[in-house]
Order: structure tokens, then sequence, then C-alpha cells
């Protein structure tokens, strides 16, 4: 027997036994249903979410943490009281959804069968779906669940990868145990991954002042020289209150990450709101407090590098102005040159009663080849993705994919085509599609009839620089899917380089005030590794230098003991502002615009103690 046919046959037979001893205890005044789920092509057991109604009204549950049903292997069995009972079986967006509606009798046993269909050819074209922001546990604890409940409902939910962090549980934490908590409950057609939701840095552990929170995908768990990854991150990440922690900027956490062959993402960058917080440590209880999620270092972060990757425009649907806003700033940050891929995770919180519910938005990303983590991040970096809280959908434009960039010599006309699909939730519908230029609709397409799938073809003229994407919209405003750029690149393109700090230096003898000789060695910190950039004498106290914006400086001069500065720490006029920084401010190019000119006027001041 191969082993394909021996595993059909273990599940078969786990199957049976389980329904052969449910019947035998189904009480004589309810009725069983017996359930099984297949691929429609495949014909192979699937795993699913499943949720029946009952004649009571009630849903049938497992697990606090999932309230809409529950999740199942693929086979299932339940005893429901007789009369008329709905049951739903779904398994992400991209299956299409059964339901049946049964009218039970006391005793009855009935089996059904549910074979699951793709509603689109995407799969087999090499996109894959995942989520890159989930919680084993978020903090709260009220719920525990374990490694193969995650998997399983990240495999219920049709994903092809879901990605854990930031506290987990395990007896031990560290990068080989998760690595093998997850290998142990990856599939074939599943890979469940840890990442650090990081950074997530608070200055001072104060919750007003936000650097920004953030995911990262495919990072190694082990630095070059030995240390976990995870403990690094852990001390240069300030959490709410844990005002002892010296402040890192995030940069360094994405240099970090991208030394250990990781891509990281600004997440839910425009979210905020007021509410009660503190009395733990230095802080005094306040009733209404500016919380802030914001990515309020990014602007500085995009013109001084940029030094992150991605940024979600599609987080929880219910956070529909915070939704809006971060889209806002996406097409700011395309329009000035920026091609910042846009991406899409859940913050799910399986610690959280009704919130374990991966994949609720999702990304789907196009790769070549095998989808290993490495590939997927390689090219969601790149681009080629695109996200939704249901609805599926492709653009094209001569021939050139969600990513791609067309050179552009001379005015062209080109064919493009869009293809959209509805969910494949039960009800789901298509109602609008749309094409935007650099971001203004361009086309819209209203789609009537309660379509579920949508196709056209129109032309497209252009003969300037330009990006273009796509959006669709299901049955309501929070159904919705949007494209990454084709991007045109013509002769008035123009890719921003990373702003240069033009830094005026002045080195004194603390006590004295004598301006002193010595050599400045500029930085750049891969977490907490110092990395040599160049080296420079200077005499009479004084050095003008330009140096990248995320360096930091460290005079040395014989007889003294050395100093570090950071140009974003140390210069108060840049960290103010982005401490500062409300959602409004953000979404305005105009600081970014201030952040550079204060990046071309830093001044840092080195007063040196002589060595004892």
């Amino acid at each position: 027997m191969s082993q394909n046919s021996f595993n059909r046959f273990r599940v078969l037979l786990v199957f049976w036994l389980g329904a052969t001893a449910t019947l035998a205890s189904t009480p004589p005044d309810q009725a069983l249903i017996v359930g099984r789920v297949l691929d429609a092509r495949t014909r192979q057991v699937i795993p699913c979410t499943v949720r029946i109604l009952t004649s009571e009204h009630n849903v049938l549950t497992e697990n606090p943490s999932f309230q809409e049903g529950f999740r199942s292997s693929g086979a299932f069995e339940k005893s429901v009281p007789p009369g008329e009972t709905k049951v739903s079986v779904t398994r992400g967006f991209d299956y299409v959804g059964m339901e049946k509606v049964l009218n039970l009798r006391p005793g009855d046993k009935i089996d059904l069968t549910f074979p699951l269909e793709r509603r689109t050819p995407l799969h087999g074209q090499g996109w894959y779906c995942g989520d890159n922001h989930a919680h084993m546990t978020h903090g709260e604890r009220t719920i525990v669940v374990d490694f193969p409940y995650v998997a399983l409902a990240g495999r219920a939910e049709g994903l092809d990868y879901l990605s854990v962090a930031q506290q987990w549980n395990l007896p031990r934490v560290d990068p080989e145990s998760l690595e093998a908590a997850c290998r142990a409950v990856s599939t074939s057609d599943f890979t469940l991954t840890w990442n650090m939701e990081a950074p997530k840095n608070y200055w001072r552990g104060d919750a007003s002042r936000c650097l920004g929170h953030g995911w990262n995908l495919a990072m190694r768990g082990t630095t070059a020289e030995g240390q976990d990854a995870i403990q690094v991150l852990r001390q240069i990440n300030a959490g709410d209150y844990e005002s002892q922690k010296a402040p890192v900027p995030n940069f360094e956490s994405h240099a970090l990450i991208h030394s250990l062959d990781g891509i990281v993402s600004y997440t839910h960058p425009c979210r905020w709101w007021w509410g009660e917080w503190g009395g733990q440590g230095i802080y005094p209880s306040e009733e209404s407090k500016f919380i802030s999620n914001l990515a309020q270092e990014l602007p500085f972060d995009t013109v001084a590098g940029p030094t992150y990757d991605t940024i979600d425009i599609l987080m929880q649907t219910e956070e529909r102005e915070a939704n809006e806003k971060a889209q806002q700033l996406w097409f700011t940050l395309l329009n000035e040159g920026y091609r910042i891929s846009a991406t899409a995770s859940s913050d799910t919180t399986f610690d959280n009663p009704g919130r374990g519910t991966p994949g609720k938005v999702r990304v789907y990303t196009r790769v070549e080849g095998p989808p290993t983590l490495p590939s997927l991040a390689l090219a969601m970096k790149s681009g080629r993705n695109f996200v939704t809280s249901g609805p599926l959908l492709t653009l094209e434009i001569g021939g050139h994919s969600i990513g791609d960039v067309i050179p552009l010599t001379q005015p062209t006309r080109l064919k493009a085509s869009l293809k959209a699909w509805a969910s494949g939730m039960p009800g789901e519908h298509l109602t609008q599609a749309e094409v935007l230029r650099n971001g203004k609709t361009l086309k819209t397409f209203d789609i009537s009839g309660h379509s579920m799938e949508f196709q056209t073809e129109f032309e497209i003229d252009e003969n300037h620089t330009a990006w273009y994407i796509a959006r669709c919209f299901g049955s309501t405003p929070d159904q919705v899917a949007i494209t990454n750029p084709i991007y045109f690149e013509g002769s008035d393109s123009h890719l921003p380089q990373p702003v240069l700090a033009r830094v005026t230096g002045t080195v004194n003898d603390r006590e004295s005030g004598k301006p002193l000789d010595g050599i400045c060695q500029v930085m750049s910190m891969v977490g907490l590794t110092p990395v040599p950039l160049s080296r420079h004498e200077f005499s009479k106290g004084r050095f003008v230098l330009e140096v990248p914006a995320t360096a930091r400086l460290q005079v040395r001069v014989p007889g003294y003991q050395r100093q570090m500065k950071s140009i974003f720490l140390d210069s108060p006029p840049l960290l103010d502002m982005t401490l500062n920084m409300h959602c409004s401010e953000l979404i305005d190019w105009s600081t970014f615009e201030q952040i550079k000119e204060l990046l071309r006027k830093v001044a840092l001041k080195f007063d040196l103690s002589k060595e004892k």
C-alpha cells in the first residue's frame, strides 16, 4: 500500500470509528449529522470551517476562540435537536462554500458529502494566500490554544501559510523549538511559520508615542553571531510601559530583519484611538489617552531608505477609516515614486473570544515555482500581490502582470484585462470593479445580477510615468480586493534615492570646552551590532559630513571616552516631530518634505569626558 493510500485509509478508519462511537452515544431525542468534505477535483478530504445553525437558533462551536462555527479536519459529526437545521461548509475565499437545509426527526442519522470546488484558476497560476499577522497569545490569555489548533484554523480558512507571533504556548521559546512546533503541524499544502510582531515599538513604553508596529516574513531565527533573533528584537523594541528600555529606532530592527533574509512590513499604519490607559510603572492612569498604533516613524524611514519593504493597506474590516487612510498613505507614496508593495493581514488574536479568525483579510502573492517562504517574501516585496477581504481579482496590461514595470519610450496603446470573482462564502457576489491611474478612478464597471464572476477588456493610452491598480467590491463595502500596481516607466520617471543627512558636529572637552581633534566613525546599526561605514578625521572640534540618515556617529579622541550619537535619536527636531505625529500629518506629503529639510541641518554636539 502506498503512503497516500495508507493515509486515506487511516482518515476513513478514524472517521468510521468516530462515527460509530458517536452514533452509539447519540440521545434518542436527537439527530446525528455525519459530514465529509472533499476537494472536488482531487476527491481528498480537506479541512474546512463548519457552521451548524440548529432548530433552536444556536450555532455549534468547539472552541471559544472561534464562535461562528467550528474547525474541522474534513470529517465531522454532531448531535443536534430535531427540526430545521442549516449546515454551511466553507474554506476561505477561493473555494465555493456549500449550504444544506435539513428537516431532522429524532433518531435521524444524516450522511452528508460536501465536494468543494475552487472558484478561480489562481492557485494553478501560482497565486498563494497567507496571513502574516496572527497571535497565538496577544497578551489577554483568556483562551489557550496549541499549534495543532492554530494550523487547523489556517487550513480550514484555505490559507497556504500562516505566520504566528509574538508569544507562543511552548514550555521553551527559541527559534529551534518554534521551527519544530511549526514543522510538526505543517503539511504538503500548508505551512505554519512563526515571526515577530516587530518592530513593535513605543518610545519609553508610552502608548501615545508609537514608532510603529510591523511583521516580518522568512526571517532566520539566529544571527550571524549566533544570537537568538527573538531575544534581540525583544531587547530593542519597547512595549506598553517598558520605560526602562533604551530607545532604539525601527530602522535598526529593519536592518536586523534584512540581515536575516526576512522582509518587514508596517502594519495598521493609521490606527489610533482615545481610551483609558496607564496605572503601571511611571505612568499614571488616564481616562482619555491618545493611544497610537500609528506608523509614526514611517515618514523618516521612507525618505531615509525606504528601510521597510511593504505596508498593510487592509486590516480588520470594521476599521474602515483606518484602512481608507492606509490606502491614502500608500497612494501618496506611489505618487512620489516609491514602489512600496501593498499587503494585508488580520491581526488575529487566538486568545480572545471570537477573534481566532486568521485570513479574514489576506494577501495573495504570485510566485514562480514552489511557494517557499523565501520565494513568497521576494515576490511580495516585488509587489506581485493583491489584498482582499473576500473578492479575488487580477489585472493585466499588454501581457504584463501585477508588479511588472512597462518601459515607455513613446505614447503607447495597450490592451488591458480585468478579471474578478466573488468570495466563495455563501451569498457573496460582485457589485463593482474599478481601474485607478495614479490613485484616481479611470474606469468604473457596475456589475449587476448578483454575478459571481466578471471579466472585461479595454484599452489604455499612456505617454507618461504612471501606475495602475484594479479594485473590486463584493456585496458590502467591507468586501474589497485591491491589486498592487502595474507601472509605466517613462523618461520622466524618478525613483527616489535615500536622503542623506548633512551633519555638523562639534567636539569639545566637557569641562573646559576646549575644541578637540580626532576621528568620527560612521556606523550602521544592524540590531545591536555596529557596522562601520566610513572614517573621517576632524580638527579644531568641528566636522561637516554627509552620511546616511540612519547612521550613528562615534567620536574618538585620544585620552577621552568614546561617544556615539544617532542622527534620529539625538536630533530633537526630528525626534519630536516623529513622537508627536498624528494621522493627518502621517498621510500628508509635506511631513515627508519637512523631514528632508531637517535632515539637511542636523547638529550634533559631543562633550567628551577624559578617560579615567
